[in-house]
């Protein structure tokens, strides 16, 4: 079988507009408590429950190294997974609730003895995103793999899916701090404000998982050389490592994440300590993630002009001029907006194009191995996510306390400042530099025609060697 045979056999499964319109909204979901826990889980604990930024940075550290294991364990757990929903789908069903009670817990920090609350914020940062977010993000970022294998259908449900996802960061950046201002009661300082809020928002973004869950389909039947069946961990973890795509997809979202943390977090405390108005910070994600639904649509106009891995380098390119621009005048409130702009036109192509790249190994790594393990390597997105915020908060923790930083205070001294300005301007521009130098490993864009012909060869064999065996 041909690609062109191919691409006739896959027009019975494209996917309504509508029905990608409900994947955005299963995107949303997941980026309202990803968004809360990246650029305003630090500063919660720090300024609102008086908890010691090492302390902080060091429980943040040690989770994550249980955090990312628990998406490739996830992984497997949704490559075994059979239910009248599918393989990957049925998650969103089963996790919507849990997702919206740990979100609250998260933020439920009792005011007792400090190692007290230093356990209590271990277990429940582990609770909500070692296990509760890992099994309702993988399996929704798995579903789309399960959709369509039509590369046109794909690209297109991604580039909606990526078109309505910084809504969800918007809906927190933009109105969460300014709501917790409005409150009665110690507006921002207030936990009980803080425990309120994040209900709220946990509720609505489970309520759009299930509206997701309700409306999307599987429509993919494997065809690998377990026939369907489940495969045991003993050949699954093997042929994960084998992926050589996997290894550096995992690496890239290690640094992405680290730079979406760095971004997030420190722009609160740059625009609350640099900047001097922790108002404009809405401003500022608003220019970097606003810009990104407009962007990401016109992105899909333009997409055929060059490879993925092309795209991705010209947005890392952005992110890094969107830094280096601050240092026209640091305490613009007009420069600094136009510098989430640029990081926000620079995560267009980025978060419009890993997707689907991510994809592009599943099928590669099926050509490699004969196995299909489409959720262990979606999990190189996500527990690459887990890794890199985790790495992110604790560096960001770690290097604060030891420059003075002190939450407790109304103000910084000058090292502390320093090191704020530092972090959101060369840290972030560090980071744009690895992803560069990781992309220029990646030639899968030139591979995959190749791959996917053989490999529609082989399932075409598949298909014959039934027939004959029935």
């Amino acid at each position: 079988m041909n690609l062109n045979g191919f691409n006739k056999l896959v027009q019975k499964d494209r996917v309504t507009g509508f029905e990608k319109f409900a994947y955005g909204c299963g995107e949303i979901s997941t980026n309202i408590v990803f968004t809360i826990a990246t650029s305003l889980l630090v500063m919660f604990y720090t300024d609102v429950a008086h908890v010691s930024a090492a302390v902080i940075g060091m429980i943040i550290a040690i989770s994550q190294v249980f955090n990312g294991v628990s998406d490739i364990a996830a992984g497997f757990i949704i490559d075994r997974t059979r239910s009248k929903y599918g393989r990957a789908r049925v998650w969103m069903l089963r996790m919507s609730v849990p997702y919206a009670i740990a979100a609250v817990l998260l933020i439920t920090v009792p005011q007792i003895g400090a190692m007290a609350q230093a356990i209590y914020i271990f277990i429940t940062y582990n609770l909500m995103l070692t296990v509760v977010y890992t099994l309702f993000q993988l399996p929704f970022a798995t579903t789309m793999t399960y959709m369509t294998r039509d590369q046109n259908e794909r690209a297109k449900i991604n580039i909606i899916r990526m078109a309505m996802s910084p809504i969800g960061n918007i809906l927190v950046t933009l109105l969460f701090t300014r709501i917790l201002d409005m409150m009665p009661g110690g507006g921002m300082d207030s936990q009980k404000n803080w425990i309120i809020l994040t209900a709220i928002y946990a509720v609505g973004a489970a309520a759009l998982m299930l509206f997701c869950f309700a409306t999307v389909r599987e429509r993919v039947v494997v065809k690998d050389e377990m026939g369907g069946e489940q495969i045991p961990l003993k050949k699954a973890l093997p042929a994960l490592f084998k992926n050589k795509y996997f290894i550096m997809l995992f690496l890239f979202f290690v640094f992405f994440a680290m730079y979406q943390t760095f971004a997030g977090t420190m722009a609160t405390y740059y625009c609350k300590w640099i900047v001097g108005d922790t108002k404009i910070i809405g401003n500022v994600n608003t220019a970097c993630f606003g810009i990104t639904i407009v962007a990401t649509l016109l992105l899909g106009k333009v997409m055929h002009l060059t490879s993925k891995r092309n795209w991705c380098i010209v947005g890392a390119l952005f992110i890094i001029a969107g830094s280096l621009v601050l240092l026209v005048n640091p305490t613009s409130i007009a420069v600094v907006t136009f510098g989430g702009l640029l990081r926000g036109i620079g995560m267009t192509p980025i978060l419009g194009m890993i997707f689907t790249m991510i994809a592009d190994a599943i099928e590669y790594g099926q050509w490699k191995t004969g196995l299909r393990t489409a959720g262990a390597i979606q999990s190189a997105a996500t527990s690459g996510q887990k890794f890199g915020q985790g790495i992110g908060s604790a560096l960001i923790g770690f290097i604060m306390e030891a420059n003075q930083y002190n939450g407790d205070l109304g103000t910084q001294s000058a090292q502390a400042l320093h090191t704020i300005s530092n972090l959101f301007i060369y840290g972030v521009t560090i980071l744009g530099v690895i992803m560069i130098i990781l992309l220029l490993f990646y030639h899968l864009d030139k591979e995959y025609p190749t791959i996917m012909k053989e490999l529609l060869e082989r399932e075409a064999q598949i298909d014959l060697k039934k027939k004959a065996e029935n």
